[in-house]
């Protein structure tokens, strides 16, 4: 039999918690543990949030006392009801307490950690938290934001910059960039103690040291590898990309991200017979996926190979019935010589039966085929 910690028989006993308030467009949940701070999880949809709540104690299991804040609608959270619901939590939580949410959860985050009584605010690419495009407003106010609040985002995406840079004029606001992550900033939480350490750091009041933390544990999310891989690509950086791409744990090389940056990789270093093996297993993997097929569609086409282009989008025809991939066979066919035209021909009047509402797209695409036998 396994030996049990006190911390996880608790955990075991109480599943989610016991509800310490509940009104109709929110509960707020509390599962005890015996740490020394609280976490106050604002969660941005009532099942399977962005950040979940295992990732916070990770696989070590290490004991953290969890409030969790959960919306009944996705990122809705009722002002009346959260004024309500922070005044439970601030009377019942005594412990230095963290604020932390991802997304609709994260503005949630930055905007009631005050009030529920959180020192420090942890919010992983917020959204919602300015008005899009103004740098100068933000409706959050400074009267909202705990004494200390951090804000991971990737710079590389508009929207999570313009956020940022509203939020960094207000006091005690620091910005942590994580380039390469994406929207999912809060996938660097996953893995050993990795929360753990990353807590214990914006507890002390580190930002320095939580940016740091969350930077090293980029490498283990396989966006983030795709993402900086293909960057390498589009610098013309092949080797490093194809490098990046095969980092990681090996049963993660087979993920669509990963195999898409090593396919471009490989055709940079001159090894187009490879990347088109990989993409040919992502087609495998998924026939029903337009975009894979549309991938390899893509890496023929480069390579100048007409006839096999046209075959392929045929079979992708016939397994995705896409438009797109019908009207690119028209036109792929229309340019060649012989057989192929009539072909064209034909797969324009099928086309007209098959999609009647594309009627003047099909008639455009097939102009000039009329009257081929």
């Amino acid at each position: 039999m396994l030996d049990m910690t006190d911390d996880e028989q608790m955990a075991g006993q109480q599943g989610q918690g016991s509800c310490l308030f509940e009104a109709a467009g929110l509960q707020l949940l509390h599962r005890p543990a015996p740490s020394d701070h609280a976490l106050v999880l604002f969660e941005d949809a009532p099942e399977g949030g962005r950040l979940r709540p295992g990732w916070l104690t990770g696989p070590g299991g290490e004991a953290v006392d969890l409030y969790r804040v959960v919306p009944q609608r996705a990122g809705l959270f009722p002002a009346d009801e959260m004024q309500a619901l922070c005044g439970v939590l601030a009377g019942t939580n005594a412990r230095p307490a963290i604020a932390i949410g991802a997304g609709l959860g994260g503005q949630a985050a930055l905007r009631h950690g005050q009030a529920a009584g959180c020192a420090i605010a942890l919010a992983f690419s917020p959204m919602g938290a300015a008005p899009a495009g103004d740098l100068t407003l933000t409706d959050i106010q400074q009267r909202d934001i705990a004494p200390l609040a951090m804000v991971a985002f990737d710079p590389k995406r508009q929207p999570d910059a313009l956020q940022s840079e509203a939020l960094r004029l207000l006091d005690g606001v620091h910005v942590l960039p994580l380039p390469h992550m994406g929207h999912r900033t809060e996938r660097t939480l996953i893995g050993d103690h990795v929360a753990r350490d990353v807590f214990a750091a914006a507890l002390r009041g580190d930002a320095g040291e939580v940016a740091r933390l969350l930077r090293h544990n980029r490498s283990h999310d396989d966006g983030f590898l795709s993402r900086l891989s293909l960057a390498c690509s589009e610098r013309g950086h092949y080797r490093w990309a194809a490098d990046i791409a095969e980092q990681g744990d090996p049963a993660r090389r087979h993920m669509p991200d990963l195999a898409m940056a090593r396919a471009e990789a490989q055709a940079g270093l001159g090894r187009p017979l490879e990347a088109v093996e990989t993409l040919e297993g992502l087609v495998v993997s998924a026939p029903r996926s337009p975009r894979y097929w549309g991938l390899l569609i893509d890496r023929y086409e480069a390579m100048g190979q007409d006839v096999a282009v046209a075959e392929l989008l045929e079979l992708a025809l016939a397994y995705t019935e896409n438009f797109n991939f019908c009207a690119r066979l028209i036109r792929k066919l229309s340019g060649m010589n012989g057989p192929a035209r009539a072909q064209a021909s034909a797969l324009a009047d099928m086309a007209r039966q098959h999609w009647p509402d594309r009627g003047g797209q099909i008639d455009r695409l097939a102009k000039g085929l009329a009257g081929i036998a």
